[in-house]
């Protein structure tokens, strides 16, 4: 099942052509949950990385937290 909007055109002098029909693309779950996976494998990851670790990637103590309280699916 696709996804359709309407939407307007219009020609190459701007005059309008009347609504038409557009598809856009289904998104891919599998690469959506790849990415999610992989999110919340590197927040993992900083999550353990001590103050000296933290330093050398240019991260604060409170950028850690913050980064990661962050659901998967927020980038």
């Amino acid at each position: 099942m696709s996804h359709t909007s309407l939407a307007t055109w219009h020609d190459a002098h701007g005059a309008f052509t009347g609504p038409r029909w557009r598809t856009r693309p289904r998104p891919n779950l599998a690469v959506i949950f790849a990415l999610w996976r992989a999110r919340r494998r590197t927040r993992q990851q900083l999550g353990v990385l001590d103050d000296r670790a933290l330093a050398d990637v240019g991260l604060s103590r409170t950028q850690q937290r913050i980064e990661c309280a962050k659901a998967p699916w927020q980038p």
